[in-house]
């Protein structure tokens, strides 16, 4: 019995080890992802700001005539012949990241209408939400396997058609926003309709090459793109930063588990040296 509960402890040991070794590969393959993905999210932020200021500054109010550059443009204007509104959700193509993906949903049923449409990138995200087709639209689930400015042109010109089409009062992006290597914040960040910020410190009104409506379409779509392609990386680097404290969470319950069950072994191994050394014991009394 004695040796028999040794190989049992003797095993599970070895499982958890090899467990172990497992979790903290997984550990440091996220931190690496971690460090390259926080490096990725730095430039894109960066480059969505530089377009953000050139959307900015050719947009003016002419503090003369104030009418004279005022647009009048669909991407700018709220669509008032619809209730609808169309969420992008941003969710894992993989698991092992603790309940990353459970907060998002959790997140969007919490702002979710009758009526309303989704949109999902990333593969946990259409499973779960493949189950009431009536909530599930459309998935771009390439875009986060292969993030780049291409394929968020893509999306960004796909729901500029949606709202062009007036089928949406307003289209968000629900995403994991990364704070620090321990939190992360799920939130909502509208894409549609955009939100001017006029410049009205000049008296004068710019000269748009071509055409103001074909520049301001152009900067708009990059603006969009380059929005999405932030965001994206953003909910990417919450989504490994999760996955890292998961990994390490797991690599530090195998290592209480290892010392334990060390602990029951050292015991069990005593009680039974014990034991054969009373054995022995007797049976060389008897023998006299």
């Amino acid at each position: 019995m004695a040796s028999n509960n040794l190989n049992n402890i003797k095993t599970r040991l070895l499982s958890i080890k090899s467990t172990k070794k497992i979790t903290n590969a997984l550990k440091l393959v996220a931190s690496s992802r971690e460090r390259k993905l926080a490096s990725s999210f730095k430039s894109g932020l960066e480059y969505n700001k530089n377009v953000e200021n050139i959307f900015n500054n050719s947009i003016f109010i002419n503090k003369l005539n104030p009418d004279v550059d005022k647009l009048n443009n669909f991407l700018f204007n709220e669509n008032n012949e619809s209730e609808k509104v169309l969420h992008v959700v941003i969710t894992s193509n993989t698991g092992l990241c603790s309940g990353y993906n459970i907060d998002i949903i959790h997140y969007l049923n919490t702002i979710y209408k009758s009526g309303d449409d989704i949109i999902v990138i990333g593969e946990k995200g259409k499973i779960e939400l493949a189950k009431d087709d009536t909530k599930f639209i459309d998935s771009f689930i390439d875009i986060s396997k292969k993030v780049n400015l291409f394929s968020c042109k893509k999306l960004s010109e796909y729901l500029i058609n949606e709202y062009k089409n007036k089928k949406y009062k307003e289209i968000d992006v629900v995403y994991a926003h990364y704070y620090n290597s321990i939190l992360y914040k799920v939130q909502k960040e509208r894409l549609l309709p955009i939100k001017l910020t006029y410049n009205s410190k000049r008296n004068y009104s710019p000269i748009y090459l071509p055409d103001k409506e074909e520049l301001i379409n152009l900067i708009s779509n990059e603006y969009l793109s380059s929005s999405l392609y932030r965001i994206i990386l953003d909910a990417l680097w919450s989504e490994e930063s999760s996955r890292r404290n998961a990994m390490d969470n797991a690599t530090k319950n195998a290592d209480d588990l290892i010392d334990k069950l060390t602990l029951e072994f050292n015991k069990a191994r005593q009680e039974q040296i014990t034991t054969e050394i009373n054995e022995v014991v007797s049976g060389s009394k008897a023998s006299k």
